[in-house]
């Protein structure tokens, strides 16, 4: 199989990307969620895509893994940055218009070009996402949660965080397992935690990182923009929304009023919190291929 890195300039910064498959096939962005690299985005699941005829190309944010580092202070981004690093990516690739598969953070920015930039995006996929971050945001800040009417996170993930906060790790392989247990909270319905798979893709993340605190520019991005309340129902893309029965970061709450309010969206429920477990990889990539081929 066909798999090469590209480098794409956009906006000031150097966004790392990569390929699997031929580029004669369907195009297909992957963009994954606040402070996690491309990498996260399985190999295994990418080379399903790939195999089933799409070119699937997933990426590391700016602030993560081998992207540009930013200087938050001196230039602070917004997720319609974010997008727009998308957008030059489809523009490296000399793509037209996509397939978009975003996943929490990941399907805020694919919201975005969905309507920013609607002639690039043919298709949807909105993975464990929302239409309003700021119950999520203000609840991990510890701040009022205000009107909104979409639920906040549950309470074993805000402990975490909490305990995460009080203990941060002295050394690198305790940063790993300290991550770890973040993952762990993120897990959810009945299939088994996947420790050591879980494990591993850390130590891999870690290997390719230039610095492990940049991603937390992310959260500040978020806090800077805008709710997608009212974007959402501008969305003329056919959209697939999957949500985890028991996500803990974003209720399943979250995914049924994008479905209802995305037009002509379809919701699909999985066995599963906010994090993709690997079991559960061969199914999520049959069902996206099932939708994008029959639009």
């Amino acid at each position: 199989m066909d798999r090469d890195s590209l480098s794409v300039a956009a906006q000031g910064v150097t966004l790392w990307t990569e390929s699997f498959g031929s580029s004669s096939g369907r195009p297909l962005l992957l963009i994954m969620g606040a402070m996690n690299q491309g990498l996260f985005w399985p190999t295994a699941f990418c080379e399903h895509l790939a195999d089933a005829g799409f070119f699937v190309i997933r990426y590391d944010h700016r602030d993560t893994g081998h992207s540009s580092i930013v200087d938050f202070e001196k230039h602070p981004y917004t997720l319609s940055e974010m997008t727009d690093d998308a957008v030059a990516i489809l523009d490296a690739y000399h793509i037209e218009s996509a397939g978009v598969v975003g996943l929490s953070m990941g399907g805020y920015i694919a919201q975005l070009a969905a309507v920013e930039h609607a002639q690039r995006v043919n298709a949807l996929v909105l993975l464990s996402s929302t239409a309003d971050h700021r119950p999520y945001m203000a609840a991990t800040a510890g701040c009022p949660l205000g009107n909104s009417f979409l639920p906040p996170p549950a309470q074993r993930y805000l402990s975490y965080l909490d305990y995460a906060s009080r203990h941060p790790a002295p050394g690198p392989e305790e940063d790993i397992e300290l991550r770890l247990e973040g993952w762990r909270a993120t897990h959810g319905g009945s299939l088994p935690f996947p420790e050591k798979e879980t494990r591993e893709m850390l130590r891999e993340s870690a290997a390719h990182s230039h610095d492990s605190v940049s991603p937390f520019h992310h959260a500040s991005a978020v806090a800077a923009s805008p709710d997608r309340l009212a974007l959402v129902r501008r969305i003329a893309a056919p959209t697939l929304v999957i949500h985890g029965v028991d996500d803990p970061c974003l209720p399943l709450e979250h995914g049924r009023f994008l479905a209802e309010s995305i037009p002509q969206a379809r919701l699909l429920t999985l066995d599963m919190g906010h994090m993709l477990p690997p079991a559960l990889c061969p199914v999520l990539a049959e069902e996206i291929q099932d939708f994008l081929s029959a639009g």
